[in-house]
Formats: structure tokens, sequence, C-alpha cells
């Protein structure tokens, strides 16, 4: 049997361990005191049999001695009986239905005598062919062995169930704790970094731990606050001189004696323009932190919406040899940044233009389905492996390319952050209905809560480049 692994199977393995002890305890107990008894009556039928043996009595004074024995207050309760070699009866007080065997041996009722249910016997063979039996019960009331049985099964019951009921409660208590540590640990990587185990009995081993826990995660919290205002500072402090370089190298560019380097000025403005874009990313990541970004939160209509973001796209997708297909855009109200949510849906088609040959279909539609808005945006090009299709989609930019993954790169960790404040859940079908192998990117919102996207970067993409996605609150952001 392989390791217990599992609190469950740990329990159980202890109830099941100390359930077998405690049987084989009660059998053990029982037959010892079964023994204990049957010894203390054989000693005294021997002392009884010495007694009445004692001289080498003939079979007339023996006979006489069974009687007087018979009467005797302190020996009433033995049964005697003398019988010859033809077993006939001699003297005695009992009448056995059934031979016993010479010696001693225990009796019950099959030997038919009456109020006897459990017993031992001496029987000895004497000299003229004589044979002296003494019966005594082992069993002071009726059955004294059926209530002596129930006392010792309910006092071991009584202690099992005590031990099963300790185990189980410490088994639900260290599940419980766990779950409350599990509990905390998948909030933080939700993203709400201000959960926290809940610290009930300080003074225990696991209100100790819990505080510990909080303790480090306080600290956690800590360094990334104080990491996003570095970053905050960082993109303040530079955003204006950045801006008044791009406005100066604009303006270099359209003096007449810039004459060849013109271009190259143009080229290097709208790398400023990148870097300030870069900045704008961070800023929005503290907005997301803050909170801000709902404030900035609007009712709109998610299929008007989606019109006339990808008729402002058409052209663009036209020029890059894709077709931009509207599909049904039914009325769809949510609440949701417009700024956010344009972004949003303009990443996912250019994502489908970047990754679609020539001549793909790219498809956007709207759909209200049982209070939800669901935009979809598909396409019919090679698709993403099946094996690949449930992977979720990373935030890290350490292998990001230079150029424009870069300042992708700033908006996955805005993806990371905007799922704690967003109502949408997202999945990615491998074939859209009706397309082979194709790839679809569906996004669910509530018609009542808010809507919030986001960015990221998805390795399921060929070659690991930059994708765009929308960010969600269960589920990691996801590309096309």
């Amino acid at each position: 049997m392989g390791p217990l692994r599992s609190l469950r199977a740990i329990a159980f393995a202890f109830i099941a361990a100390i359930t077998l002890a405690t049987l084989l305890t009660f059998a053990a107990v029982y037959f010892a005191l079964l023994g204990a008894i049957d010894r203390q009556v054989d000693k005294r039928l021997e002392r009884e049999s010495a007694a009445l043996l004692q001289g080498n009595p003939d079979r007339v004074l023996l006979g006489l001695r069974i009687g007087e024995e018979s009467r005797r207050r302190d020996s009433g309760d033995i049964g005697f009986l003398l019988t010859d070699t033809n077993g006939r009866r001699l003297a005695g007080n009992i009448a056995p239905m059934a031979a016993i065997p010479p010696g001693v041996s225990t009796i019950d009722h099959g030997a038919g005598i009456p109020g006897l249910t459990r017993g031992r016997a001496l029987v000895e063979r004497l000299p003229d062919g004589l044979t002296l039996t003494l019966l005594a019960e082992s069993e002071p009331i009726e059955d004294h062995d059926a209530h002596r049985l129930l006392i010792l099964a309910s006092g071991f019951g009584a202690i099992l169930l005590l031990v099963v009921l300790g185990i189980l409660a410490l088994s639900l208590t260290i599940r419980r704790n766990i779950e409350a540590v599990r509990t905390a640990a998948e909030a933080i990587v939700e993203g709400d970094m201000r959960a926290r185990v809940p610290v009930e009995a300080p003074g225990t081993a696991f209100g100790r731990q819990a505080k510990a826990f909080n303790r480090m995660l306080d600290r956690i919290e800590a360094l990334m606050a104080s990491l996003a205002q570095v970053s905050n500072d960082v993109a303040h402090d530079l955003r204006t001189p950045l801006a008044r370089l791009r406005g100066r190298l604009a303006l270099l560019a359209e003096r007449p004696e810039a004459g060849s380097v013109a271009p190259e000025l143009e080229e290097a403005a709208a790398e400023a323009e990148d870097i300030l874009a870069m900045f704008a990313a961070i800023l929005r990541i503290a907005e997301i932190e803050g909170g801000e970004r709902r404030a900035m939160f609007e009712r709109l209509d998610l299929g008007a919406f989606a019109d006339d973001v990808a008729e402002s796209l058409e052209a663009m997708v036209e020029d890059s040899g894709r077709v931009l297909r509207l599909g049904t855009l039914a009325p769809a109200p949510v609440e949701g940044d417009a700024r956010l949510l344009t972004q949003a849906l303009v990443n996912l088609i250019e994502n489908a233009v970047n990754h679609t040959p020539p001549g793909a279909i790219i498809a956007v539609d709207v759909a209200g389905r049982a209070g939800q808005a669901v935009l979809t945006v598909a396409d019919n090009g090679p698709g993403i492996p099946r094996r690949l299709a449930a992977a979720r989609c990373g935030v890290s930019g350490g292998s990001m390319r230079a150029g424009a993954a870069r300042a992708t790169a700033w908006a996955c960790r805005w993806s990371r952050r905007s799922r704690r404040c967003t109502g949408v859940s997202l999945n990615w079908p491998t074939r859209p209905q009706g397309w082979s192998p194709g790839s679809a990117c569906r996004w669910r919102a509530s018609s009542v809560s808010p809507a919030f996207p986001g960015e990221g970067r998805c390795p399921v993409c060929p070659q690991n480049e930059t994708a765009r996605m929308v960010g969600t609150i269960r589920a990691a952001p996801v590309c096309l």
C-alpha cells in the first residue's frame, strides 16, 4: 500500500487501527476474564474433591460424605455424583443427561442439568470402578455471560466512539485551518493582496501559524506597494520630459534644414510615443490598484459599441489582406470603462490579424444569453493546438522580444491586476462552430455587473509572440 498522503486517508487509517486494537483488547479481556473465573472454579472443585477423598473412604463412607456436603450451605451450589462401573448412580444431587469426559472440562446447558448455563466439571476415576463427578457454575446468575459481554461491549464501545469523534474533530480542525490558508493563497494568486487568514484562537498553534502567515503577507504587500509606488513615481517624473522630447523631435522633423534626417527624427518621435504609452500603462496599473477605474464605469450597449469599434478597424483589416465580418450585434447593456473596452476589442482584432494568414475571415459577434452579454472574436486561421488550448496566459515579460513586445509587457501587469476589478469570465474554444481549425475568444459579462478588460501575454501564440487579451476575474487572460 502506498503512503498516506491525504488528511482524510490518515484519519480513516488511524480510526481503523484504533478500532482493530479495541476489538482485540475487548476479546483479550473477555477471554482472560473467563479464564480467571474458570481457574477459580477449578480450584474450588479440587478442594472439595480432596475433602471427600481424604483417608481413602470406602463406597459407603464416600456416599455419606457426599450427602453431608450437599446439605452444607457453603457447598450447596456444587453438584455431586458417585456412580459405579455400570454408570449407576450411588449418591449425589445431579443427574447429567450427557456423559462428561474425565478430568476438568467446561459444560453448558447441553449437559441437561436444570438451571445450569455454563460451568466446570471435575471427573475422577476411583478404585473399585467408581467415578466421582463434581460440577460448579461459573455464572452466579442466569445469562451472566451475556450481561458481561454487554457491559464490556458498552465500555469499549464508548471508548472507541470517543476516540473516533476526537480523531474526526482533529481532522476537521486541521482541514478547516488548511482551507483557510488555501483560500487566502488563492485570493492572493487572483490578485487580492489584502486577503488574510482568519485568526480564531491567537494562543493556539494554528492561531500562531495564521498570524505568522498574515505577517508574511503584510510584508509582501508592503514590498509590492513600494515597488508599485516606485514605478508610479518614475512614470510621473518621466512623462513630462518625454513629452517635451517627443515634441522637440516632431518640431525638428518639420524644419526645412532637417533634410535627410527627417525620417529618422520621425521614427525617434514614434519611439518616444511608445515609451509614453508604457508609462501610461504603469499609471493605469496604479488606477486599477486604487479602484479609480471603477469610478469611470458607465452604462453602454456592448453590441453598438462593438459595431463602432469594428467599423473603425475595417479599413486596417482589409489593408492587411484579411476580411472583417460583423455578425449578430444584439443589444447587450453592460457597465464598463468605454476607453478600456475599446482597447480590449482593438487588441483582440489586431491579434487575429497578426496570427492569421492573408485571406482569413475575422468575425465579431455580440449576443445576450441568460442575463449575460457575450462578445466573441473568432477567425478561421490555423488555430491553437488542442494540447495548448487550455493553457492559461502568463503575464511575465521576461522572454518578450524587443520592439512592440516591450510596450505590451506593462499591459501584462495591468491584466493581472484588472482581474479583481471585473465581473468578466472568458473561454476559448479551439474550434469555433462551423470553422476548422480556427480559434476564438469569447468574453462574457453580466448585463448588470461591471465589465473590465485587460492585456497580457499568451504562451500559446506562434513563436511565443506578444498577444493581447481580455483580463478576467476567475480565468487567466487568453488570446486568440
